[in-house]
């Protein structure tokens, strides 16, 4: 069985973030490897005691947060779950931690908890695991308890390569026996054409097996407002951005789209890279 990569921070909220974690877990069938870093700026930042070296601090340190990070992992009735949980401490920087992790090859998703407080630092952090990592991060507010998917929104540029996501997603949500609407919001008045030139839906229709997705497009003048909206209306649990790495604009408007609904969204978001 393969895993979820936790990324358990701020342990604060831990036990809220093992709760929401074994609720996805459990529905995608997936056992969990929970992470925490110990960054040594931070280690060397605490050091006061000059009798003691950065190394010996550091694994102090370390060997404290197993023992905090152990509690709140065994506070869930492992032997009534269908999954299993592991946790590791890391030594370094986060991107390092995460470049050691996107070695192995048994992890399918990352979930990664967003805190009001650190939620520029957040931010930063979730596209260094999309820089590192080909797997898609699902990041969700800290403290919000799981909420069933019903209902989930692809916000699309409309193209045929999305075809390949469109399927991802739709494997995914089988798992929910979710309806996945595509939305894609336009601006201009060219927009209806270049959806029928796309052939995106006709292409749907015949690649995809999955049957409850529907299509839509919203004109509006801000594309985040547009997906907020469309998504409020559409009494959306689950929010599916696409970060793609091969075009360089596309990939600067997505990149400030996704920013910009980290920060002003409610909804959990699921960013798939391309």
């Amino acid at each position: 069985m393969k895993n979820i990569i936790v990324y358990l921070s701020p342990l604060e909220k831990g036990f809220d973030i093992v709760n929401y974690s074994v609720q996805v877990a459990e529905r995608l069938g997936l056992n969990i490897h929970y992470v925490y870093n110990v960054d040594p700026e931070v280690v060397e930042s605490l050091r006061e005691d000059n009798n003691i070296s950065k190394e010996e601090l550091e694994q102090k340190i370390i060997e404290e947060k197993k023992i905090e990070i152990g509690k709140l992992v065994e506070s869930q009735n492992w032997n009534e779950k269908d999954i299993t949980a592991v946790y590791s401490v890391y030594s370094g920087a986060f991107d390092k931690m995460f470049k050691t992790i996107a070695s192995r090859n048994h992890c399918e998703l990352v979930l990664f908890p967003v805190s009001e407080a650190g939620k520029q630092l957040h931010i930063k952090s979730i596209f260094q695991i999309l820089d590192i990592m080909k797997l898609p991060v699902w990041c969700f507010p800290v403290g919000t308890e799981f909420r069933q998917i019903k209902t989930i929104v692809y916000a699309s540029d409309y193209k045929k390569q999305d075809i390949d996501t469109i399927k991802a997603l739709s494997a995914f949500a089988t798992h929910f026996k979710a309806k996945i609407n595509i939305l894609h919001v336009f601006k201009g008045e060219k927009f209806k054409q270049q959806l029928i030139d796309s052939g995106l839906k006709e292409l749907i229709g015949k690649k995809i097996a999955y049957q409850n997705i529907e299509v839509h497009s919203k004109k509006k003048n801000s594309i985040t407002k547009g997906i907020t909206d469309f998504s409020k209306a559409a009494f959306a649990d689950l929010l599916v951005l696409l970060k793609r790495d091969k075009n360089i604009f596309r990939n600067l408007f997505a990149k400030g789209t996704i920013v910009k609904m980290l920060k002003k969204n409610e909804l959990p978001i699921l960013i798939y890279k391309k």
